[in-house]
């Protein structure tokens, strides 16, 4: 266990074996959180992109949009998201992009902040000048980036940016703290439509396979009140 991350302990309800349960502390970057929230992640979007219906004429391509840096992230990351938005509605975007998904990235550190949007978008063919010509007029922004990828690494490529910081480890907590009230990733256009269901992955006991837990706390709650019940009066 990581010295001051909080666990609980559950117990095999078949067995009795005991193991320890991290509780999510809300930490965007936090290594004991990141490894089962990423699964999940990967799973959902694995899900997803196996509903995306095959559209003649239109291709799967990731896209980058970027924005001039700036001092205050929460600020920056808010207009940036606002920004996606905009461009979402205009009519050139409409006639060409079926749907897609995106994850927001951020780098640099205190004082010149670097957030940018990494996008999945199933479209037409689109060109690459007007595309940018519309970003910098919403933003005044940077720039764009946008090129062809296989289905099979669309995965991938969302989730590597999920949960590995970019930033200073002094940074780590503001570029955290600010993503939080983020979704990890999130959908538009026609595939905000596609549900996923996803199936829970139960976990085994290693002693005896089973697949029930009980919190320790309430088995040893239970087992108090039982004691107390048979204790002569």
């Amino acid at each position: 266990m990581t010295e001051g991350h909080q666990y609980r302990r559950v117990v095999c309800a078949n067995c009795g074996y005991a193991i320890d349960v991290p509780i999510y502390c809300g930490d965007r970057f936090c290594p004991i959180c990141s490894r089962p929230r990423l699964k999940r992640v990967r799973l959902r979007l694995e899900s997803l992109i196996k509903q995306v219906p095959f559209i003649s004429g239109n291709d799967l391509k990731h896209l980058t949009l970027t924005i001039r840096n700036q001092q205050n992230l929460p600020k920056m990351v808010a207009y940036l998201v606002k920004s996606f938005k905009t461009l979402r509605r205009t009519q050139f975007w409409q006639m060409h992009v079926y749907g897609g998904a995106f994850v927001i990235e951020v780098t640099g550190g205190k004082g010149s902040w670097h957030a940018h949007l990494h996008i999945i978008i199933q479209c037409k063919w689109i060109r690459y000048e007007h595309l940018l010509s519309i970003w910098q007029h919403i933003t005044n922004g940077r720039g764009v980036y946008i090129t062809r990828i296989p289905k099979t690494q669309v995965v991938k490529y969302l989730t590597k940016y999920l949960t590995k910081p970019a930033v200073p480890s002094d940074s780590e907590e503001t570029a955290g703290r600010c993503l939080a009230s983020y979704r990890l990733f999130q959908t538009f256009g026609k595939w905000h439509s596609i549900k996923v269901v996803l199936i829970k992955e139960l976990y085994h006991c290693p002693e005896c396979k089973a697949c029930s837990w009980i919190p320790f706390d309430i088995l040893h709650a239970d087992l108090l009140s039982r004691n107390a019940l048979k204790a002569p009066p």
